[in-house]
């Protein structure tokens, strides 16, 4: 998944906890110390939005739209 964005790997990396998040949660989530090496990117919610439309896209994630947002959510297999 090396061609994958460094927005949408902070997602992925985010949303692989099993939980389905906002993009608020999820923006609250990378700016802990444990995604700075790779979430530095994620500063506000566009950058969000379009990594995970990147990993919707390639069937990685859903987005449902709702109350606060879109709230995202890993494809199990």
């Amino acid at each position: 998944m090396t061609d994958l964005t460094r927005n949408a790997q902070c997602v992925l990396r985010i949303l692989e906890s099993g939980e389905s998040l906002t993009t608020t949660e999820i923006l609250a989530r990378a700016k802990k110390p444990e995604h700075s090496d790779l979430c530095a990117d994620c500063a506000g919610g566009d950058s969000v939005v379009a990594g995970a439309n990147q990993l919707v896209e390639r069937g990685l994630i859903t987005k449902k739209f709702g109350k606060g947002g879109y709230r995202w959510v890993l494809v199990r297999d």
